[in-house]
């Protein structure tokens, strides 16, 4: 699922530059209104409701290329909450014009770190397409390119906390990945300034405190700080309770602290969610294999426990489950089904 994926720099620099300095600098407060309530929307999985207020925003043309970065991000969740990439057509269309806007910006000298904003997101948004879809390669070259967009942007102007969303989650994951060559100084570790700069956006960022916080949650879980995760993940279920992204990391940060019995309630209710729009059942049987996995470690009731694994076998027998996906999520339908025999 999703994977997915952070402490302020300094309190001086906070005194100086904080978020009551930077507002009217980069987004006007109109266009920020919009944005953070189509951000709500697609928290919310609201699709049809965010994508009325991007076109509305599209009829204003000192919004763009916001409109465009926002439908991108809209298309992306819808192809994510789906698990299926039938916006990608759409998708890398919005990313284009996005890169293209960019590209006329800087090369005419206009808005410098908004600009190199907009194509280190390009960049990313790409990357993580590319990353899901198993190119890895290809995901590496975007992530490079985001990383230097979002580097001249920052070095630009350092009070454009935005820009430290991307900068800090590549700085991160970048170190997460590559841990067995962090000895070397073209690897060296990132870890602690990559977290200080999502902490700095979740706090001081325009447009991108919640995305911020939504990758604090899974950096603090990567990093085994699950009372964190907990707190920041029911923060913000509470704040979007009709999405599910929230709660996929609230069910594992349950988890992981042995709190099974919570973690249960939680899946139970994203499946109960996905029933009404399946799509192609993936994201059921990952569900599915986390309520399994609580039933086995709970050794409460184990006569109760093969009891609710059998039942949740017979549920997964009778889903029509399409061919692609049983083949995808095949080891974890066997564990299910051959833990009932």
């Amino acid at each position: 699922m999703i994977l997915p994926r952070k402490v302020l720099i300094c309190s001086l620099v906070l005194y100086l530059f904080g978020p009551h300095h930077a507002l009217a600098r980069h987004i006007p407060d109109n266009i920020k209104a919009c944005l953070n309530t189509i951000t709500a929307n697609i928290y919310n999985d609201q699709f049809q409701q965010a994508e009325a207020l991007i076109d509305s925003l599209s009829n204003d043309g000192n919004a763009r290329p916001f409109d465009f970065l926002f439908r991108s991000i809209l298309y992306q969740s819808q192809m994510m909450a789906a698990e299926s990439n039938y916006l990608e057509d759409q998708f890398f269309e919005c990313l284009d014009s996005v890169e293209a806007y960019s590209r006329i910006k800087l090369e005419s000298g206009q808005d410098s770190a908004l600009a190199y904003y907009f194509s280190g997101h390009s960049h990313a948004f790409r990357s993580l397409y590319q990353g899901r879809a198993g190119h890895t390669w290809s995901a590496i070259k975007k992530a490079l390119g985001a990383r230097k967009a979002y580097d001249r942007g920052y070095k630009a102007d350092s009070t454009f906390h935005d820009i430290a969303l991307g900068l800090g989650s590549y700085k991160y994951w970048k170190t997460v990945k590559t841990k067995t060559l962090n000895w070397t100084p073209l690897f060296k570790s990132e870890k602690r300034r990559g977290i200080e700069l999502l902490r700095l956006a979740a706090d001081s960022s325009e447009i991108s405190q919640d995305a911020s916080r939504a990758a604090l949650i899974w950096v603090y879980i990567n990093e085994k700080q699950y009372g964190q995760a907990l707190s920041l993940a029911i923060e913000m279920q509470d704040k979007y309770p009709h999405g599910l992204t929230f709660l996929w990391p609230l069910g594992q940060a349950y988890f992981e602290l042995g709190d099974f019995r919570q973690a249960i309630r939680i899946y139970k209710e994203i499946n109960d969610k996905l029933s009404v729009d399946p799509g192609n059942y993936f994201n059921i049987i990952e569900a599915s294999f986390y309520l399994f996995q609580c039933y086995k470690f709970q050794r409460i009731d184990l006569k109760n426990a093969r009891i609710n694994i059998c039942h949740l076998a017979e549920e997964i027998q009778s889903l029509p489950i399409p061919e692609e996906t049983q083949k995808r999520q095949k080891k974890k339908i066997n564990k299910i089904m051959n833990a009932c025999k």
